[in-house]
């Protein structure tokens, strides 16, 4: 009876461990603040994350709890929102992977005011508020990356309130496909989007029906491509004319450039 087949070279079993990269070490290999740290501040960083999963429709956080950090994205979808006292929430944006948010909450050591729900399995990172208040009391880059998320994030929020309250839904629909195109800057997909009509729909709070009208029309304008299991942006400068912002300065927060 013949044996396994001997294993060349480095083929060994622990080998092929350690090519099969974490992924929340492949989503950290494009986080230019963490490869900016020291070696030893970023093995120290690694083993202080805290990893969540999720399931779809599961909550990571509501709005009343306290935040334990900064959250990443490692892969996945999660929407952010806040809940209404008549019970409707208003839908803000969708964080994906090598997204970062919750950083202004964490700094000022309050109680979240919106919530964040898995709009598909996902995976998600928290970076303890202590290990952040070493960072950003030591390191300078960190402090940038953190200042520069604020920033996004206060411009993000203010087209969003443009939007919610004067843009139609096509404007809307380009809004949401634009924001994961952001957030997927680093991924490597070349415009190739893993988001269903359905989750860009939860994301606009409007109907997959009245979603996949205005995704036809971009479509039709050769601004992009639907396909099975997602989308492909063609166009990514006529996506941002068609969502009314600047790629510079409308732009959801996401990983550093």
């Amino acid at each position: 009876m013949r044996g396994p087949p001997a294993l060349a070279g480095n083929d060994t079993p622990n080998a092929n461990r350690r090519l099969a990269r974490c992924p929340v070490d492949k989503m950290l290999d494009v986080v230019p603040w963490y490869k900016g740290l020291p070696e030893l501040e970023r093995d120290v960083v690694r083993s202080e994350l805290r990893t969540v999963s999720l399931a779809a429709g599961e909550y990571l956080f509501r709005a009343g709890s306290r935040s334990p950090g900064w959250y990443g994205v490692v892969e996945g979808l999660v929407k952010w929102s806040s809940p209404g006292t008549d019970g409707r929430t208003l839908s803000l944006a969708g964080f994906s992977t090598g997204s970062w948010f919750g950083e202004a909450t964490m700094i000022r050591r309050e109680r979240f005011e919106y919530e964040v729900v898995a709009l598909r399995p996902s995976r998600i990172v928290i970076l303890p508020r202590d290990t952040c208040e070493r960072l950003w009391n030591n390191n300078i880059e960190f402090t940038k990356a953190l200042m520069t998320h604020l920033a996004q994030r206060v411009n993000w929020l203010m087209a969003s309130y443009t939007g919610n309250v004067l843009l139609d839904v096509d404007t809307t629909v380009a809004r949401a496909v634009a924001a994961q195109l952001d957030a997927e800057v680093h991924s490597g997909t070349r415009g190739r989007l893993k988001i269903s009509q359905e989750e860009i729909a939860g994301l606009c709070g409007v109907s997959r029906q009245r979603c996949n009208t205005a995704l036809t029309r971009l479509a039709r304008e050769g601004v992009l491509q639907t396909h099975y299991g997602g989308l492909t942006v063609l166009d990514p400068d006529a996506l941002y004319r068609f969502a009314k912002i600047s790629r510079e300065s409308g732009a959801p927060p996401r990983r550093e450039n």
